[in-house]
C-alpha cells in the first residue's frame, strides 16, 4: 500500500462528508491507499456518517475511541497505518480532485522522505479543482531537509502540508509529544532536520475551510483565550527547538537558527497582540509573558524581516518590547478611549497571519 490519509474526526458531522467525498476523488486506486478516521469520542453524528462511507468503500476504516484529544489521537493513527507514505487531513478541510495522485506518485518514484505542497483558505466547499495542473507546475529540486529549511524561512508547520515517509518517520522515531496542544512545530521541523530528500509542489491542493461557524467560535473569549494558550506552548516548543539545533552538528546551522528566531517571533508577536485586543487579566498576561521570557523569546529581537519593515510594525514591536509599555498599552486599548489609541483594524488586526 502507497498511501495512509489519517484523520482524526470529533463533532464535524457538516463537514466530514466533504472531506471524504474529495480523498475519494483522488485518482488513486483503492489498492494503493487507505483512509483511516478515528472518532475522538463524537457527540454529534460524525461517527454515523463516516461509517456509512466505510461500508460503500473498502478502502475506509473507523475507529472509535473516547475523547483523548488530537495528540493522543494522531499518534494512534500512526501505528494503525499501513502505507509507505502518510497523510494527515482535518476533517472539517478538504482536498481538491485529482491532485494527490501525482503527488504520491512523485514521491514513491522518487523515494522521498518529505514532499509539500500549497493551501487554499476557502469559505467555500465547492472549490474542488487546480488552479494549475501540477504537470505544468515548476517543481522545485529535490534538497536536503536543511537545505530547504535554509531557504524556506516562512515554512509552513502544520501536517497537512506534506506527505511523510513512514520509514523515515519510524527510524527516527518522531511523534507527537505535548499534551497542550498539536505539537505540529517540533514534529515538522524535526523531520526536516533529519530528511535527505525533499521536494515542493508549488500548487494550492489542500482546501484548509474556514466556515461562518468556526468564525463565530472563534469570537467567544474562552475562544481566544484557547488560542492563545494553544501559541504560548507552540512558542516554547519553538525556543526549545532552537535550542536543540545550537548542539548540532548540521549544514546550514546559522541560517537556519536565524530562520526559526525570525518564525518563533513572528508568533510572539502576533501572540501579544491577541493578548492586548483579548480579555486576558493582567495576571494571565504577565504570566504568559514570563513563560516566554523563560525561554528567550522575549523581549522580541529577531522581527525583523522585510514583509514586517512597515512603520506601525516598527512602533508596534517597540511598544510591546516594554512590559510596563505594555500594560500601559493595554489599560489604554480597553479604556473608553480606546479607538482613539490603537485602531486594531489599523494596527493590532492588520496581516495577523501566523
Amino acid at each position: 500500500m502507497k498511501l495512509s490519509i489519517l484523520i482524526p474526526m470529533y463533532n464535524v458531522e457538516s463537514y466530514i462528508e466533504k472531506c471524504l467525498s474529495s480523498l475519494l476523488a483522488q485518482g488513486i486506486s483503492t489498492r494503493d491507499y487507505e483512509i483511516i478516521v478515528v472518532n475522538d469520542g463524537s457527540t454529534d453524528n460524525s461517527l454515523q456518517i463516516a461509517e456509512t462511507f466505510s461500508k460503500n468503500h473498502s478502502n475506509i476504516f473507523i475507529y472509535s475511541q473516547e475523547n483523548r484529544g488530537a495528540v493522543f489521537t494522531r499518534n494512534k493513527m500512526l501505528k494503525l497505518a499501513k502505507g509507505e507514505y502518510i497523510y494527515f487531513v482535518d476533517a472539517d478541510d478538504y482536498v481538491a480532485n485529482n491532485s494527490l495522485n501525482t503527488v504520491l506518485d512523485f514521491a514513491v518514484s522518487n523515494q522521498l522522505d518529505l514532499v509539500g505542497f500549497d493551501t487554499l483558505i476557502t469559505r467555500s466547499r465547492e472549490v474542488n479543482t487546480l488552479d494549475s495542473t501540477l504537470e505544468d507546475s515548476e517543481l522545485s529540486k529535490i534538497v536536503t531537509g536543511t537545505e530547504f529549511l535554509r531557504d524556506n524561512k516562512n515554512l509552513r508547520i502544520e501536517i497537512w502540508w506534506y506527505f511523510i515517509k513512514k520509514d523515515f518517520l519510524n527510524k527516527h522515531q518522531v511523534t507527537f509529544d505535548r499534551t497542550d496542544y498539536d505539537g505540529d512545530v517540533v514534529f515538522t521541523l524535526k523531520l526536516f532536520l533529519e530528511a535527505k530528500k525533499v521536494a515542493y509542489f508549488p500548487v494550492k491542493i489542500y482546501r484548509y475551510f474556514q466556515s461562518s461557524e468556526s468564525t463565530v467560535r472563534s469570537g467567544s473569549d474562552k475562544a481566544k483565550k484557547r488560542i492563545i494558550d494553544y501559541f504560548v506552548a507552540l512558542i516554547d516548543d519553538f525556543s526549545r527547538l532552537i535550542d536543540e539545533v545550537k548542539e548540532k552538528e548540521i549544514e546550514h546551522k546559522k541560517t537556519i537558527i536565524n530562520n526559526f528566531n525570525f518564525r518563533r517571533d513572528v508568533f510572539v508577536f502576533f501572540t501579544i497582540t491577541k493578548m492586548v485586543k483579548g480579555n486576558l487579566n493582567f495576571k494571565e498576561i504577565k504570566h504568559n509573558l514570563t513563560k516566554c521570557e523563560a525561554v528567550g523569546a522575549y523581549p522580541i529581537k529577531h522581527f525583523n524581516a522585510e514583509e514586517f519593515s512597515a512603520l506601525h510594525y516598527k512602533v508596534l514591536k517597540s511598544l510591546l518590547n516594554n512590559k510596563w509599555t505594555l500594560y500601559f498599552v493595554l489599560k489604554a486599548y480597553r479604556s473608553k478611549s480606546r479607538k482613539y489609541i490603537l485602531n486594531s483594524k489599523n494596527v493590532l488586526g492588520k496581516n495577523t497571519r501566523f
